[in-house]
C-alpha cells in the first residue's frame, strides 16, 4: 500500500440513525467492485463495518484502494480530543 500521504480515500460520514447503516455496504460493495475483489467475505465485512455505526455520533468511515484489495477504516476518538483511524476490514483478491 502506498503511504498515507499519497494514498486517496473515499469517505462516508453516517449520522446516527439506523436507517443509513446500509449505505456502508453500498460503498464496500462499490469500492470491492472497482478493486476487482471477489464478493467472498463482503457480507461479512459489512456486518463488520455496521457494528461500528454509533447510536449517539455521526460515524466516520474512510475506504481506499489497496495494491490488491480494498482497506476499510473507522474514525475513532482517542482521550486527548484528537483521532486516529482504526483498520476494521481489509479485502484482498
Amino acid at each position: 500500500m502506498t503511504p498515507e500521504g499519497d494514498q486517496q480515500y473515499a469517505y462516508l460520514t453516517l449520522p446516527p440513525h439506523g436507517e443509513l447503516r446500509s449505505c456502508v455496504g453500498l460503498v464496500m460493495a462499490g469500492m470491492a467492485a472497482r478493486a476487482k475483489v471477489g464478493v467472498g467475505g463482503l457480507d461479512e465485512a459489512v456486518a463488520l463495518l455496521e457494528d461500528f455505526h454509533a447510536d449517539d455520533a455521526p460515524t466516520r468511515y474512510r475506504f481506499a484502494l489497496a495494491e490488491d484489495g480494498v482497506v476499510a477504516e473507522v474514525e475513532e476518538a482517542e482521550g486527548d480530543g484528537e483521532s486516529r483511524w482504526r483498520t476494521v476490514v481489509e479485502l484482498v483478491s
